[in-house]
């Protein structure tokens, strides 16, 4: 059964979903924008199935992570919270999934700490200056100018306009409305609270922290499997996979032919079957 777990880390409330026998290979799975942990749900449960200790934060800005410094909104900072927290939990031998902007950070930690990891998984994510994609970086424009919140109070993104626009990115399985608003929507856009987290979340956003991180992800000697739906308009097979490709020597590339940038939701049982065959 998946569990939502709280801990405090530097003051600062992480919300964990797990699933699994915490005695077993560990697995930290990292979401991107704009979804939530939640995106992992049926992923780890399955994993765990198989004999894995399933971890899914949600990382700061998102789902029920609560950040109380606000240094810790950058994916750079964020990533020493989450070595905190393996620390705390006598982490070792990690596998890291990473997808979108989750990627990016997992980029980061593996080049940062690589000693606490065994290998990493990277689906259709940021790395170097591959992002912000254009809705995001208005967004962001917003969000230092304080106007995310207001737009956001007064309905500009509304669960209906966002869900037509969000489906548009499926190629397979269209995801169903419960779906969308259990993983993307879930507060941020419409809860006064959860706005004003997203926002310092976007105020935060800035590709320096994976561009910085190139020449060290360069010389990380763990493997790293490259796993991409190919029909991605937002981070591309042939822009942010082959920078990834070309950077990480010690990488193997699994592309997911009619599939767009979900690949979680998109092509499930495809995606499981390769974390599956390359975690045994």
């Amino acid at each position: 059964m998946v569990q939502r777990k709280f801990y405090k880390v530097y003051n600062n409330k992480l919300s964990v979903l797990e699933c699994g026998n915490s005695q077993n290979p560990i697995i930290v799975f990292l979401h991107g924008i704009p979804a939530s942990a939640e995106l992992w749900r049926t992923t780890i449960s399955k994993l765990s199935a198989q004999g894995y200790y399933c971890l899914a934060p949600d990382i700061s800005g998102y789902g029920e992570t609560e950040i109380n410094n606000n240094k810790y909104y950058n994916l750079t900072k964020f990533s020493e919270l989450l070595i905190h927290f393996f620390t705390q939990k006598q982490f070792r031998n990690i596998t890291l999934v990473g997808h979108d902007i989750g990627g990016g950070l997992a980029q980061i930690l593996i080049a940062n700490n690589e000693k606490l990891f065994d290998r990493a998984v990277l689906s259709n994510c940021v790395t170097g200056d591959s992002w912000p994609v254009t809705n995001v970086e208005k967004m962001i424009k917003a969000s230092k100018l304080g106007l995310f919140y207001w737009l956001a109070i007064f309905g500009k993104f509304s669960s209906e306009k966002l869900f037509m626009t969000l489906s548009k990115s499926f190629c397979r399985n269209r995801i169903s409305k419960s779906d969308f608003e259990r993983i993307f929507y879930d507060g941020k856009f419409n809860k006064n609270t959860k706005i004003k987290k997203f926002q310092e979340m976007l105020k935060s956003l800035d590709n320096s922290h994976t561009s910085k991180n190139m020449e060290a992800l360069s010389k990380i000697q763990i493997p790293v499997d490259l796993v991409w739906g190919m029909n991605d308009k937002f981070q591309p097979w042939n822009k942010s996979g082959l920078t990834l490709k070309s950077t990480i020597k010690n990488s193997q590339v699994f592309q997911i032919e009619n599939c767009g940038h979900f690949l979680q939701i998109d092509a499930f049982e495809e995606y499981l079957k390769i974390l599956q065959e390359r975690l045994s």
